[in-house]
């Protein structure tokens, strides 16, 4: 017997359909789909029954939209909510989302400030899209992107301090050349 696949439109579950009409549906690699093969709902991108479909069509699987340059925003809001096929019910806003990631916000901008501007600069952007990839239910761009600010705004520390030991040690060099001079 063939598989049944359902697939999401919004909240509504659209099929069921056999593999070649889901092909021909209105599906993008984001879509969730399911079957009765699956624990739950899947991004169509990650079927292997459906990559050559999108191959095809110049899209590439990726496991997150975190590190594109703009973001794609896609309308279909099925995409920022946890389906489960076990008690019947789509959406159910009671179902556990797992805890946002710290952004490390205030640290970045403390080690823009103080520290190293550059490095600081990209640690406020990465922090940044903690909280939009989080609300887009993109929970591992959301942690990629926390660890990535906390890196940088580490690294922001790190540099000026590295940058303060050299500079005093230049002002004790050149204090104690002119105190050696001013000797003889």
């Amino acid at each position: 017997m063939d598989k049944e696949y359902y697939y999401l439109n919004g909240d509504t579950k659209v099929g069921p359909f056999s593999l070649d009409a889901l092909k021909s549906a209105p599906i993008n690699p984001d879509t969730l789909v399911w079957n009765n093969s699956l624990p739950e709902w899947v991004a169509a991108r990650t079927l292997p029954e459906l990559q050559d479909m999108f191959a095809a069509a110049g899209n590439t699987p990726a496991s997150s939209n975190y590190d594109q340059r703009e973001p794609k925003y896609n309308m279909n809001t099925a995409q920022s909510t946890n389906y489960s096929t076990g008690g019947g019910t789509f959406g159910d806003p009671n179902m556990p989302k797992p805890p946002m990631p710290e952004n490390y916000l205030v640290w970045a901008i403390l080690s823009t400030v103080l520290c190293c501007m550059p490095l600081g600069i990209v640690s406020i952007i990465y922090s940044t899209k903690v909280n939009s990839a989080y609300t887009a239910g993109d929970y591992t761009g959301a942690e990629k992107a926390s660890k990535d600010a906390k890196k940088w705004a580490i690294w922001s520390a790190i540099v000026a301090g590295v940058l303060w030991i050299l500079y005093l040690i230049v002002i004790i060099i050149i204090g104690v050349g002119a105190a050696m001079s001013g000797d003889m």
